[in-house]
Protein backbone atom coordinates (compact mmCIF):
# COMPACT_ATOMS: atom_id res chain seq x y z
CA UNK A 1 0.00 0.00 0.00
CA UNK A 2 1.42 3.38 -1.20
CA UNK A 3 1.02 5.82 1.99
CA UNK A 4 1.31 9.55 2.31
CA UNK A 5 1.28 11.37 4.95
CA UNK A 6 -1.01 14.40 5.39
CA UNK A 7 0.04 17.28 8.04
CA UNK A 8 -2.34 19.65 9.33
CA UNK A 9 -2.04 22.34 11.73
CA UNK A 10 -5.06 22.46 14.66
CA UNK A 11 -5.37 24.06 18.06
CA UNK A 12 -4.32 21.94 20.99
CA UNK A 13 -7.84 21.94 22.55
CA UNK A 14 -9.30 20.64 19.12
CA UNK A 15 -6.79 17.94 18.66
CA UNK A 16 -7.29 17.36 22.59
CA UNK A 17 -11.47 17.00 22.75
CA UNK A 18 -11.11 15.22 19.38
CA UNK A 19 -8.70 12.40 20.29
CA UNK A 20 -11.17 12.34 23.27
CA UNK A 21 -14.12 11.80 21.20
CA UNK A 22 -12.62 8.93 18.57
CA UNK A 23 -11.38 7.33 21.47
CA UNK A 24 -14.65 7.10 23.35
CA UNK A 25 -15.89 5.64 19.60
CA UNK A 26 -13.54 3.18 19.38
CA UNK A 27 -11.41 5.00 17.04
CA UNK A 28 -7.83 6.72 16.53
CA UNK A 29 -8.14 10.43 15.27
CA UNK A 30 -6.13 9.13 12.17
CA UNK A 31 -8.62 7.02 11.90
CA UNK A 32 -11.53 9.26 11.56
CA UNK A 33 -9.99 11.70 9.55
CA UNK A 34 -9.44 8.77 6.86
CA UNK A 35 -13.31 7.75 7.13
CA UNK A 36 -13.93 11.52 6.80
CA UNK A 37 -11.59 11.57 3.86
CA UNK A 38 -12.96 8.66 2.45
CA UNK A 39 -16.12 9.58 2.58
CA UNK A 40 -15.49 12.83 1.06
CA UNK A 41 -14.30 11.22 -1.97
CA UNK A 42 -16.88 8.74 -2.26
CA UNK A 43 -20.04 10.82 -1.99
CA UNK A 44 -17.91 14.28 -3.72
CA UNK A 45 -19.65 16.27 -0.67
CA UNK A 46 -18.98 17.36 3.44
CA UNK A 47 -21.25 15.10 5.30
CA UNK A 48 -22.56 18.29 7.14
CA UNK A 49 -23.94 21.86 6.17
CA UNK A 50 -21.44 24.37 7.13
CA UNK A 51 -22.80 27.99 7.88
CA UNK A 52 -21.90 30.43 5.69
CA UNK A 53 -21.26 33.58 8.43
CA UNK A 54 -20.78 37.17 6.88
CA UNK A 55 -17.67 38.83 7.73
CA UNK A 56 -18.55 41.97 9.65
CA UNK A 57 -18.22 44.32 6.48
CA UNK A 58 -20.60 42.48 4.57
CA UNK A 59 -22.85 41.86 7.70
CA UNK A 60 -22.87 45.88 7.89
CA UNK A 61 -24.12 46.23 4.34
CA UNK A 62 -26.72 43.59 4.33
CA UNK A 63 -27.99 45.33 7.28
CA UNK A 64 -27.93 48.50 5.55
CA UNK A 65 -29.28 46.66 2.65
CA UNK A 66 -32.94 45.20 4.80
CA UNK A 67 -33.33 48.71 6.43
CA UNK A 68 -33.17 50.60 3.14
CA UNK A 69 -35.65 47.78 2.18
CA UNK A 70 -38.09 47.91 4.74
CA UNK A 71 -37.95 52.12 4.86
CA UNK A 72 -38.88 51.15 1.02
CA UNK A 73 -35.88 53.48 -0.01
CA UNK A 74 -34.23 51.39 -2.68
CA UNK A 75 -33.30 54.21 -5.34
CA UNK A 76 -29.54 52.76 -4.93
CA UNK A 77 -30.63 49.41 -6.33
CA UNK A 78 -31.83 48.22 -9.81
CA UNK A 79 -34.81 46.29 -9.76
CA UNK A 80 -35.20 43.42 -12.39
CA UNK A 81 -37.97 41.42 -13.42
CA UNK A 82 -36.50 38.69 -14.15
CA UNK A 83 -33.07 36.77 -14.28
CA UNK A 84 -32.48 37.16 -17.98
CA UNK A 85 -33.20 40.98 -17.52
CA UNK A 86 -30.31 41.03 -14.75
CA UNK A 87 -28.06 38.87 -16.74
CA UNK A 88 -28.29 41.47 -19.92
CA UNK A 89 -27.49 44.20 -17.39
CA UNK A 90 -24.54 42.71 -16.21
CA UNK A 91 -23.04 41.64 -19.15
CA UNK A 92 -23.51 45.16 -20.53
CA UNK A 93 -22.11 46.22 -17.41
CA UNK A 94 -18.97 44.25 -17.79
CA UNK A 95 -18.95 45.55 -21.66
CA UNK A 96 -18.50 49.17 -20.65
CA UNK A 97 -15.96 48.33 -17.94
CA UNK A 98 -13.78 46.80 -20.31
CA UNK A 99 -14.07 49.55 -22.77
CA UNK A 100 -13.22 52.02 -19.71
CA UNK A 101 -9.92 49.77 -19.14
CA UNK A 102 -9.30 49.96 -22.87
CA UNK A 103 -9.24 53.60 -23.41
CA UNK A 104 -7.28 53.98 -20.41
CA UNK A 105 -4.64 51.73 -21.33
CA UNK A 106 -4.52 53.39 -24.72
CA UNK A 107 -4.02 56.64 -23.36
CA UNK A 108 -1.61 55.69 -20.97
CA UNK A 109 0.36 54.07 -24.01
CA UNK A 110 0.13 57.24 -26.37
CA UNK A 111 1.67 59.11 -23.44
CA UNK A 112 4.82 56.54 -23.14
CA UNK A 113 5.28 56.58 -27.01
CA UNK A 114 5.02 60.48 -26.78
CA UNK A 115 7.20 60.77 -24.12
CA UNK A 116 9.95 58.38 -25.90
CA UNK A 117 9.49 60.33 -28.79
CA UNK A 118 9.74 64.15 -27.48
CA UNK A 119 11.20 63.49 -23.93
CA UNK A 120 10.78 66.61 -21.35
CA UNK A 121 13.57 68.79 -20.90
CA UNK A 122 14.14 71.45 -19.39
CA UNK A 123 16.62 73.58 -20.71
CA UNK A 124 18.16 73.19 -24.74
CA UNK A 125 21.87 72.44 -24.58
CA UNK A 126 23.59 75.06 -26.70
CA UNK A 127 27.41 74.36 -27.70
CA UNK A 128 29.85 77.29 -25.63
CA UNK A 129 32.40 78.72 -28.22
Amino acid sequence: MDNAVLQIRISKKLKKDSMVVAENLGFTASTLIKLFLAHVVQSRKIPFEIEEIPNAKLAKELDQIEKEEKSGDMRNYVKFANMDEAIAYMKEYVKKSNRRRATKKSLSQKTRRRSAVHPKTSVQATPII
